[in-house]
This record gives structure tokens, sequence and C-alpha cells, in this order.
């Protein structure tokens, strides 16, 4: 039986991706890069920054450094500011997470997003939810897909690699899991690209809330 469930945030539990865009957008312009359609940035995103915004540059920018270095900048600033309007949990989250804490699971936050900026937004969106842990990107430990966070936040929970489940909606996510030993529900309501649904590693491809929920209730009970 699962006694935890932990939770990649942008694409899974909550539907960032139009702020995203819009920030990346801004960022791409100051730095006199070309920007892209909404569309475009279910491809960027997923992994980490440097990633994302060597994916977003032309082949011309994509290795170099300084440009890489003056859009993520650009963007952290555009995106520490914004108010995020767009920025909400999918439809049927709240209902998951209830639905854990009813099982008497515990809930965590596994993300590549600043650890800062997460805490805040953690806060604001979900200011009732007890998670055990929050992990987001810090540079004084390594990020996903490396399995420090997964093993960080079980040790935060009282609880073993075996108990845990991973809820993710892309590549980076199923690494995750995988590094860590972990099955992975891929949640293909978020960033999901064709090839993360046929991956063999994938635990229960979930297109909606419903199904995740439905499903990881079975593995809590």
């Amino acid at each position: 039986m699962k006694k935890l469930v932990i939770f990649d945030f942008d694409g899974t539990l909550v539907d960032t991706i139009t702020d995203v865009a819009i920030c990346f957008n801004g960022a791409l312009a100051a730095c006199g890069q070309p920007g892209h359609s909404l569309k475009a940035f279910d491809n960027f995103v997923g992994g980490n920054l440097e990633t994302v915004v060597s994916r977003m540059l032309p082949p011309a920018a994509k290795e170099d450094a300084k440009i890489i270095d003056q859009v993520k900048t650009a963007y952290r600033e555009r995106y520490l500011a914004s108010d995020k309007p767009n920025t909400k949990p999918y439809l049927g989250i709240m209902e998951m997470i209830a639905m854990v804490q009813s099982a008497g699971a515990k809930l965590a936050v596994h993300t590549n997003k600043g650890q800062q900026l997460t805490d805040a937004l953690v806060a604001k969106l979900f200011p009732d939810v007890p998670f055990c842990a929050v992990v987001g990107y810090d540079d004084t430990r390594p990020s996903k897909p490396d399995p420090d966070g997964v093993i960080r936040i079980c040790q935060a929970a009282h609880c073993t690699l075996d108990e845990a489940i991973y809820v993710g909606d892309g590549k980076t996510d199923l690494d995750t899991a995988a590094n860590a030993g972990i099955p992975c529900v891929l949640a293909a309501w978020g960033q999901t690209k064709p090839e993360d649904i046929t991956d063999p590693r994938v635990a229960f491809c979930a297109y909606t809330v419903a199904e995740a929920t439905s499903w990881i209730r079975g593995e809590l009970t």
C-alpha cells in the first residue's frame, strides 16, 4: 500500500503555461530573440531552465551560454514580478488532494521551478493543503531528474521509496521516478508529448485528473 504521493507542479497540479509563455516571450523580445505562439511552449517546457531556454532559441543561439543566461535572467525577473493571473490548479485537483488526504496518505511537491517561486505559489494556490515537503530548484542540490529530491521528500514524510508514487506530465518526471525506483502516473492533461504516453515506464497514463484520482485511490487502499 502506498503512503506518499509526490506531485510535479507545472502541468500536473497547476496550469501555468499561459503565464510562463507570456513571461518568456517578453524575455525573448528584451534579448532580441523571436517569440513563439502559446501552443509552441508545450514543446519547450520540461527539464531545467537552461534546457527550456535552449529549446526556444533559434539554431544559431541554442548553444550560446551568454544568450541563454540573458534570457534566463530576463524571464526570472518578469515571472517573479508577474501576478500570474492565468495560473490556477487544474479542474479536479482539489478533489484529488482531498481523496489522498482522506486515505491517510501524505502529499508532496517536487519541481524544477525555483524554490522561492514554488513556495509562494503553493502558499497562494493551496493555502490549506498540508504538504509534507515542497522541493523546488535550488542550486545547492541536484535538480530533476536526479532522485535527490524524491529521497529528501521520503525522508521528510518518514516513508520508504517503496511507499511512494510520483505524478507528473512529462519525460523529466518519468526519468525522475525511474531514477528513484518508484512508479509514475503520467498526467496527460498537462504538457505531455506523444512519446511520453508510449514510454514503457508509465505505470498508468491518466488523460484526466479524475482518471488519475481513481487509479491512485486503488494504490492507497
